[in-house]
């Protein structure tokens, strides 16, 4: 098992923050403590690296946006704690789109972070593709099985079935299907405590604007058009794992 390494940047010495960070060296993370400046970022690996930034109201928001740049750059796994008071209105809407995990409130809830830093960690993320067209399905995982482990199932059915018992990191899931929807599959999974929160993608053959604004009203992470390239679609997917934003 390889080693779990944490940086950290923010004031390490707020009881909040102590009480977490042991909490995860009893969980046998390496822990390391970086000073809140601009500075410290000439320290740390330009290759990917988890790093927890708590925020707080002595930190500069140059630091926040330099951070942020440079977790762009290489590849980091951010994680926000905290909030930043007295910030503009530009500075807080720059801060709500930052791609990571964000902890808006301490202590933080370690079950979330410990499954957010796995999903981050695994160099292959799970997708689930869920399609009554065979054709279409094996095309699927022919474009995307090179980066990510996929699975397929041919029915809603099957896909509830399926994530009672697999973990998932994101379903490509079929708008249109005969006796249960998309639509459907899509309910039934946000009634589950366990697969609630697995985020969804729906893929449809319609484009136009009613058609669009059904999906939509449903609230995945998204769409994609099955009449979309193969290097379209498998784009869509790696951007939606670079990009995701999770308020916690």
């Amino acid at each position: 098992m390889s080693e779990k390494i944490l940086y950290v940047m923010g004031d390490g010495q707020r009881l909040v923050v102590k009480n977490f960070l042991h909490e995860l060296e009893e969980r046998e993370f390496v822990v390391r403590v970086v000073a809140p400046e601009t500075e410290s970022l000439g320290v740390l690996p330009g290759e990917p690296l988890h790093l927890l930034v708590c925020l707080s109201e002595s930190m500069d928001f140059a630091v926040v946006r330099s951070v942020v740049e440079k977790a762009a750059d290489s590849g980091w796994h951010l994680y926000l704690a905290g909030t930043i008071n007295g910030i503009s209105p530009e500075e807080d809407a720059f801060l709500k789109k930052v791609p990571g995990v964000h902890f808006q409130t301490f202590p933080l809830d370690i079950g979330i972070f410990m499954s957010e830093f796995e999903l981050n960690d695994r160099a292959r993320k799970r997708v689930l593709v869920v399609d009554d067209e065979p054709i279409l399905l094996r095309s699927i995982q022919g474009w995307l099985r090179d980066d990510f482990e996929v699975s397929l199932v041919n029915s809603g059915e099957t896909a509830i079935e399926f994530l009672c018992t697999h973990p998932i990191d994101l379903i490509l899931l079929d708008y249109k299907m005969p006796t249960m929807s998309g639509a459907d599959v899509l309910r039934q999974i946000r009634a589950v405590p366990k697969m609630k929160d697995t985020p969804v993608i729906f893929l449809t053959a319609y484009s136009d604007r009613s058609s669009v604004m059904d999906v939509m009203k449903l609230h995945p992470e998204g769409y994609i058009l099955k009449s979309k390239s193969p290097d379209e679609i498998k784009k869509t997917v790696v951007d939606f794992f670079k990009n995701r934003i999770v308020m916690v």
